[in-house]
């Protein structure tokens, strides 16, 4: 007992290959979402799939505003339907720009991967997207939560497309301006041509660069990828006297949106406060909001606990909290606020898209006219000074002849 016989070698080295094949290609997927191409995939240390694939869902940027919109709606119509997952999932289509991604899904969900961690890994979802599915899906269906989403995107879509086409004016009275402000002084030569395009083309350069960088550290920090810096990030966001104040808004939004349909779904009131905490982006008032579960756990009720935190404004909330809790409409009352919070908010969005444009071409207009009023006198040109008086002595000489 306890030796192998001959004979019972190959077919263990025959399982032992499959299994290498199949671990392989599961870390050559894992790799391939990284960026990793598959014959390079042995030059990395061995880990288990899942961790692998965490590492990669920071390198993906978050679909844009429309596409999202698609994917959410697409899931929503597919969860109305009635159809199984794996058959809402083969029809998803997303166009070429994310049509891997779609396929890396596919085959982490087929492997028996969940939606929320498939969709995380593949670069679907960004990670405040992953904890709002993993909190719908542990409460039940995500139908609430995946129309949420399609609306909230849907509606971020138009405003940004609404902000750009009212952008494009003071961005293009801004080009022409410092195109033209050189102009004068190339004209009186008191600059060269490569003094014209210091002055002209290199604001437009520096302009392109500091945009496409602030372009990119939003969708880095709406990817949810955690670290220090987003956590600085995190504070500082919230010590800004308005913007601050909005985010946090929309984070104890979050939180409570999604408490409530974790309690309609039936879950506790113990098991659902983690798992709607986990929904919010930032860490601060992640933190802030952590301190509800002890005290619930103590003793409190949920608007007693709520009334304690530091960060959040529960004036309001406690008191719709306290009348759900005495008339045994809890999650209702929780789903009625945060329907309150998301207008509010969406109003101040579409508040804030109207009138940004407006104060960028306002500060344009005060940055042209500044230019115009603090700008010296530009002289002529010494070739028009020279032929001026050319012609003035010229003139002289013919009147003092007439004269004579």
């Amino acid at each position: 007992m306890g030796q192998h016989q001959p004979h019972d070698l190959p077919l263990a080295a025959s399982h032992l290959a499959r299994w290498r094949q199949e671990l392989a290609a599961e870390l050559v997927d894992g790799l391939g979402a990284c960026g990793v191409t598959p014959h390079k995939y042995r030059r990395c240390c061995l880990m288990p799939a899942p961790i692998c694939h965490n590492r990669a869902m920071s390198r993906y940027t978050p679909l844009s505003l429309v596409v999202r919109s698609q994917l959410f709606l697409h899931l929503a119509t597919m969860e109305q339907a009635g159809l199984p997952p794996d058959k809402a999932y083969s029809m998803l289509e997303l166009g070429p720009g994310a049509r891997e991604r779609v396929a890396t899904f596919r085959r982490l969900f087929a492997r028996g991967v969940d939606p929320a961690t498939a969709g995380s890994n593949s670069g679907l979802f960004t990670l405040f997207e992953t904890r709002l599915l993993r909190a719908a899906l542990s409460g039940g269906s995500p139908l609430p939560t995946y129309r949420r989403l399609t609306k909230h995107y849907a509606t971020a879509a138009a405003q940004q497309a609404s902000m750009r086409s009212r952008l494009m004016l003071p961005a293009a009275t801004l080009v022409v301006a410092l195109l033209v402000q050189p102009i004068p002084l190339l004209y009186s030569g008191a600059i060269s041509f490569g003094g014209y395009l210091a002055r002209s083309i290199l604001p437009l350069i520096v302009l392109g660069v500091v945009s496409a960088i602030a372009i990119r550290a939003i969708a880095r920090y709406a990817s949810g990828e955690p670290g220090p810096v987003r956590d600085a990030v995190s504070g500082a966001l919230l010590r800004i006297p308005f913007i601050g104040r909005l985010h946090l808004r929309r984070s104890t939004r979050d939180f409570l949106e999604s408490l409530a349909l974790l309690l309609q779904a039936g879950l506790p009131l113990f098991e659902a406060l983690p798992v709607a905490i986990a929904t919010v982006d930032n860490a601060i008032v992640r933190e802030d909001l952590s301190s509800l579960l002890p005290a619930v756990q103590s003793g409190a009720t949920l608007s007693e606990a709520l009334a304690a935190l530091r960060l959040c404004d529960t004036g309001k909330l406690h008191a719709f909290a306290h009348t759900g809790e005495e008339s045994g409409s809890l999650p209702e009352m929780l789903q009625r606020y945060s329907d309150m919070e998301t207008e509010a908010l969406a109003q101040i969005q579409s508040d804030i898209s109207t009138w940004l444009p407006r104060l960028f071409y306002v500060l344009v207009a005060l940055w042209m006219v500044v230019q115009l009023i603090g700008g010296r006198a530009v002289p002529p040109p010494a070739s028009m000074v020279a032929s001026t008086s050319t012609s003035s002595s010229s003139l002289n000489f013919t009147a003092l002849e007439s004269n004579v």
